[in-house]
This record gives structure tokens, C-alpha cells and sequence, in this order.
């Protein structure tokens, strides 16, 4: 029975995740952002693995390309799908919303989210502060831990194992609605401002995450190499004058950011000299693996 897993990934982690289910599992490992210029996607296969990172989940959850890739697919009624996020902080906090807006999507677009499971690794911004209750920080330890659970998760997809404890998550899930709600108005007006918005313009959060970057700053060590522009899974950066020119299509993702190689781009939500990428991934690994939409 054919396997596809698809992922989208800007600084690694996503990406070698996905790596290690599609060896395990035996699946075809595809980009997302390899796919997207298709009008419509058909999946040829039985099964399909959608692997990605949890984004401001007490507003989404779900990165915007994983939700315009999810509603291109054509015969999504066909499938047997499963969903496995990664977030930074507590799964049932962060990865539990994200996985119940997926969830709520898939149904929209006619299809059906067979099982869903989650699992920490390191915040690619390592903002760790905002977090109330203490939390590992440990990246060495935070993936050793992943790895492990990665293991247990490979066995539930292979044996089409439901997710557990899907009351008490639901329960969870309704119990925190007022506080992701509170947040919520919190993070749009963040947004508004680095979008560079009026505070008093309605606008949704799919309008808002697109032009953040106009938040990024390019500083004066920029050489024009282009790196960023191949590594941008959204195929939001062209190169105008030797220097990177932003298309108002972010994914907030800190591609650009972290694998720029004289460290020039500077993006809003990294705290200044911020670096982190999966250690398993090289900037090789991002251009040949997933960035070829250019």
C-alpha cells in the first residue's frame, strides 16, 4: 500500500522528523513547496503523512502553505491520512490546537484526518521565556527525546493505530479556548504591527502573516549571494540590485534568517544573534530537498 509524506520545514527540525517517518514507514518523502505551483495536487497513493510545525497555535497552528496545500488536493475523500506536528513548547498546548485546526480543514475539504500525533523538538527562535511552567531547554535532550517518541509514532502510523486519549484532549482543547482566545487578540495586534498595518484596519491573520516581512531587516553585511531566496520555501525573497527584495508571501518560517551565511537577515520574532537549525540538516540538505521551486 504507496505512502507519500509531505512536510514543510524552514529551519530542519520538520525536515529531518519527516526524513526518519518516511524511512521508517517505507513512504515517498516530499516538500510541500515542491507542489505548490499546481493548481489542483492529486495523491497517488493510499496513504498520506502530513508532517509539519506548529505556528502561533492560539491563533492557527497550522502554517498557511500546509493549509493551501491540504485544500488543493483533489481526491482528499480518498485518503487514509495521518498528521504529525512538532512544536517548541508543550504538545498539549500547542500541538493540540494546530492538529484540531488540520483536522478541521481536511473535514472541509471533504476529507477525513485518520490520526494525529505530536512530539517537542527545539524551538527555532529558542524563546523559551514566555513559557510560564519550567520546560527543557536542553536542545541535545529535546531531540534524543524526539527520536524516541518518533520511534513509537513510526509503529502507530505502520499499524494504523488511532490516537489516544482523544476525550481528555478534546476536553483539554475546550477547557483552553478562552486563554487561545485571549492570545489571540494579543498576536493579531502584533501582527498588525509588523505587518505595518493601522491597529484600527480589520484584517485576518491569513492577510496578516504575508506581510510581516516588512518587519525583516537586511543589514549592511549582505554580499547578494542569494542564498535566502533558494532556501524560502514560500518563494518570497528575489535578489534586485544584489540585495534581497521581500514579495509579501512570508510563512514566518526564519529560513532566510537562519541559514543566511554572513548572518545579515534579521528577522522581528528572533531575538538579535539567535541561531538554531536542526543538526541533522545542512543548507545543502534545504536547497536540494526542498527549495527547487525556484
Amino acid at each position: 500500500m504507496k505512502t507519500r509524506v509531505f512536510y514543510f520545514s524552514g529551519t530542519g527540525n520538520t525536515f529531518a522528523l519527516t526524513k526518519k517517518i518516511a524511512e521508517k514507514t517505507g513512504s515517498d518523502l516530499i516538500s510541500i513547496p515542491k507542489v505548490m505551483n499546481s493548481e489542483k495536487i492529486h495523491i497517488d497513493a493510499e496513504n498520506m503523512i502530513i508532517v509539519f510545525p506548529s505556528y502561533m497555535a492560539a491563533v492557527s497552528g497550522v502554517p498557511l502553505i500546509v493549509e493551501r496545500f491540504v485544500r488543493k488536493i483533489d481526491n482528499i475523500n480518498e485518503l487514509i491520512i495521518f498528521a504529525v506536528c512538532n512544536c517548541g513548547g508543550y504538545p498539549s498546548v500547542n500541538a493540540l490546537p494546530s492538529l484540531h485546526k488540520l483536522h478541521r480543514i481536511i473535514k472541509y475539504c471533504g476529507g477525513k484526518l485518520y490520526a494525529h500525533y505530536s512530539l517537542r523538538l527545539p524551538m527555532n527562535n529558542l524563546d523559551y521565556d514566555h513559557i510560564p511552567i519550567p520546560i527543557n531547554k536542553n536542545s541535545e535532550d529535546i531531540i534524543r527525546k524526539s527520536k524516541m517518541k518518533t520511534e513509537r509514532i513510526c509503529c502507530s502510523i505502520i499499524n494504523k493505530k488511532k490516537s489516544g486519549y482523544r476525550l481528555l484532549k478534546s476536553l483539554f482543547f475546550f477547557m483552553m479556548k478562552p486563554v487561545y482566545k485571549l492570545i489571540s487578540r494579543a498576536v493579531i495586534k502584533e501582527l498588525k504591527a509588523k505587518a505595518h498595518e493601522p491597529m484600527d484596519r480589520e484584517m485576518t491573520y491569513h492577510e496578516l502573516v504575508p506581510l510581516t516581512d516588512k518587519s525583516i531587516i537586511v543589514d549592511e553585511n549582505c554580499t547578494g549571494c542569494g542564498i535566502c531566496a533558494k532556501v524560502c520555501p514560500a518563494g518570497n525573497i528575489k535578489i534586485v540590485n544584489k540585495k534581497p527584495e521581500f514579495l509579501h508571501r512570508c510563512e514566518i518560517c526564519f529560513a532566510c534568517d537562519e541559514w543566511c551565511p554572513t548572518a545579515s537577515i534579521h528577522h522581528w520574532s528572533r531575538a538579535s544573534g539567535v541561531k538554531y537549525h536542526h543538526p541533522e540538516i545542512s543548507l545543502a540538505d534545504m536547497i536540494k530537498e526542498q527549495c527547487d521551486h525556484i
